[in-house]
């Protein structure tokens, strides 16, 4: 009898689209490749409980359009105890998996860094919406997101503009400006702040009042974590003598289907780390770059620094700050 060999497989952090489209193309490509999947739920966190199922194709027929996680995400604070994470490498031992891919963001990227030290490939693949995880163009989810995001922004746009009111959305992205940057250029707004740019409220008023200047009704796009959008709209109506109204997107971004973008992606993703598997290569990080994936080993893509799309701020800045 034949002893499939066993690849283990996990979501992490935040959810993202295209995690089960991922999930699904991993498990149907290491079945024809003679693997079998074990799939911890909840994370690093279900590694160390091992709160684990068997996945065959059969399970994950119809999974690819919706959001979320199927085998649910998760953080573990337990994952940073160096004892706890022993008894990870122990269950995966006692399953006889020869490999871990993880689905996930940064933070799960820093713990594949910390995983890998017991000598277990591991392999990540960039699923979140922050679009965070420099060594790569793109993350599995973030398209999906800006999409999300511009619809809402459109929507609110309409309303604020039908009762002349400045809008202050907030998005997510942790301390990643991308889906601000992305959503403001895509919806056409006129004002934005994000964490790169160090954007003080005297700049955000200056380009309220240019744009009111043009005869505009302004929304203002800012990027999690660098203000309090409202109290910034209180600031606002008080300064200009104009209603505002904030909104904050906030999980309305990160579910729903996932956009084709990101599901060729995850089909792409998934393919490949099954490919790394097989041939044994060291742990990484799949990486889309030039419209290519390629594997970069775990610690030199911790090591690379996150690029502003500067050619794409530069635009949002011809547009409305000239």
């Amino acid at each position: 009898m034949t002893i499939k060999r066993k690849i283990g497989v996990l979501t992490s952090g935040g959810d993202a689209p295209g995690m089960n489209a991922c999930l699904k193309n991993i498990v149907e490509y290491s079945s024809s490749k003679g693997f079998e999947i074990v799939a911890f739920k909840h994370g690093y966190q279900g590694l160390i409980d091992d709160d684990f199922v068997l996945l065959s194709p059969k399970d994950v027929e119809l999974i690819t359009p919706y959001g979320g996680s199927v085998i649910f995400s998760g953080r573990s604070k337990d994952f940073l105890d160096s004892k706890k994470r022993k008894k990870g490498m122990q269950n995966l031992l006692k399953h006889n998996v020869e490999a871990l891919i993880v689905l996930g963001g940064e933070g799960s990227m820093h713990g594949a860094l910390r995983f890998a030290e017991y000598k277990i490939p591991v392999y990540l693949i960039p699923c979140t919406i922050d679009n965070d995880i420099s060594c790569t163009e793109r993350s599995i989810g973030f398209d999906t997101s800006v999409n999300n995001a511009v619809e809402m922004i459109n929507n609110v746009q309409q309303t604020m503009r039908a009762n002349d009111r400045i809008g202050v959305i907030e998005t997510m992205g942790r301390y990643c400006g991308d889906i601000a940057l992305y959503s403001a250029v895509a919806a056409e707004c006129e004002v934005l702040a994000i964490p790169e740019k160090n954007k003080t409220k005297a700049d955000i008023f200056k380009y309220i009042q240019k744009s009111l200047d043009k005869g505009k009704t302004p929304t203002v796009i800012v990027s999690e974590n660098v203000f309090d959008v409202v109290q910034l709209s209180k600031e606002i109506e008080k300064k200009f003598k104009k209603e505002s109204r904030p909104v904050i997107l906030s999980y309305m971004q990160r579910g729903g289907s996932p956009t084709i973008f990101d599901i060729l992606l995850a089909i792409r993703m998934a393919v490949n780390a099954v490919l790394c598997v097989q041939n044994k290569v060291a742990s990484s990080v799949l990486s889309l770059k030039n419209q290519k994936i390629i594997p970069i080993k775990l610690e030199d893509a911790i090591s690379c620094k996150k690029q502003l799309n500067f050619e794409l701020m530069e635009m949002f800045k011809e547009l409305n700050q000239t």
